[in-house]
């Protein structure tokens, strides 16, 4: 299948259109914006992509399913994610009697929107068809509610491989939408998996070449990279991790040089948690180090208005809640 850059048909509902809104007060210092979340019952969840400011106004930083669990566990009546809008239809699907809402609606994710939830729909009609049984789809929690409710199951790239091996080999695997982890799992699992043509925008711009050029400037340094990294970057690295395994790898390693091949803004997360470590952010094949632009939607002047606001909205209809909730339920019972 062929990505494609249209978002999904509408599960997120931004707030009323009342004209200009009122002027706030200028952004105060993170644990004041903390605090007055807090006051209000809100609890804010930032992605490890998210800058610094907004990592450490948060109640709770970490990957997208690890937040939404926190949420869950906390039993939020009100969360405020600052990450990419999946990850809020997550945390919207794991508590669905919690308000919901981000700081900008329009930051989205290229590797959701590689998948359609339609496309998908079409795509596993022709397997069917054309195999004779329909395959096992295994998303990998970078979609959207729609696509996790065609799905079987969902995984991250912490536990995909664990997903992968409890399958029954009986049945032939979709896996959506990511193909450099998919091919990656391919390699670590021995499976043949049918793999969509997806990629996220940052993962895919790291150059093997450039990052040969890093590691012979740091000579004794370790490459971690993630699996969502094409193959020659995998290839070239010491560790292929998920975010929470990278995390978990700095911390326990001490007076080391990492370079690290993810979104530029992981590393302030591990000088934070590890500053006993030297980090060195992997470039990309034109920039010194490779930022989502979606992530960077959201800023501090956006958070604090959405505290006020509390919008916009983030919802997902039940019958896109119900299925894609079931699927990350199995996640869970597999891994």
């Amino acid at each position: 299948m062929t990505p494609t850059t249209n978002p999904e048909p509408a599960s997120v509902a931004a707030a009323d259109d009342a004209g200009p809104a009122p002027a706030l007060e200028p952004v105060p210092e993170p644990e004041d914006v903390r605090r007055f979340a807090t006051e209000r019952g809100i609890l804010v969840l930032a992605h490890s992509y998210q800058e610094g400011f907004l990592q450490e106004c948060a109640h709770f930083v970490g990957d997208s399913l690890e937040l939404a669990r926190k949420a869950a566990e906390a039993d939020a009546e009100a969360i405020c994610f600052c990450g990419v809008h999946f990850m809020a239809e997550t945390a919207k699907l794991l508590s669905p009697e919690a308000e919901v809402f981000v700081p900008d609606l329009d930051a989205g994710c290229s590797l959701a929107d590689s998948c359609r939830a339609e496309d998908l729909a079409a795509y596993q009609a022709h397997l069917e068809r054309k195999l004779g049984v329909r395959p096992t789809t295994v998303a990998y929690v970078n979609c959207s509610a729609a696509v996790k409710a065609l799905s079987d199951v969902i995984c991250t790239s912490g536990n995909a491989r664990r997903i992968v091996e409890a399958l029954p080999d009986d049945r032939p695997i979709l896996f959506v939408p990511d193909r450099h982890l998919g091919g990656w799992l391919q390699e670590v699992t021995g499976r043949e998996l049918i793999l969509w043509n997806g990629a996220c925008s940052v993962h895919e711009l790291f150059s093997v070449d450039t990052l040969k050029e890093l590691q012979a400037a740091h000579p004794g340094a370790i490459t971690i990279s993630h699996p969502e990294c094409p193959k020659p970057v995998r290839d070239a690295s010491d560790h292929v991790l998920g975010t929470a395994g990278m995390l978990a790898l700095v911390k326990e390693t001490r007076g080391a040089t990492f370079i690290v091949g993810t979104e530029g803004n992981m590393l302030y997360r591990f000088r934070k948690e590890a500053p006993w470590n030297e980090y060195v952010a992997a470039p990309g094949a034109s920039c010194a180090c490779n930022l989502c632009p979606f992530m960077q939607l959201n800023t501090p002047e956006k958070l604090w208005r959405a505290l006020h606001e509390r919008a916009p909205r983030v919802d997902v209809p039940e019958e896109l809640a119900a299925p894609a909730r079931r699927a990350l339920e199995r996640m869970l019972e597999l891994s």
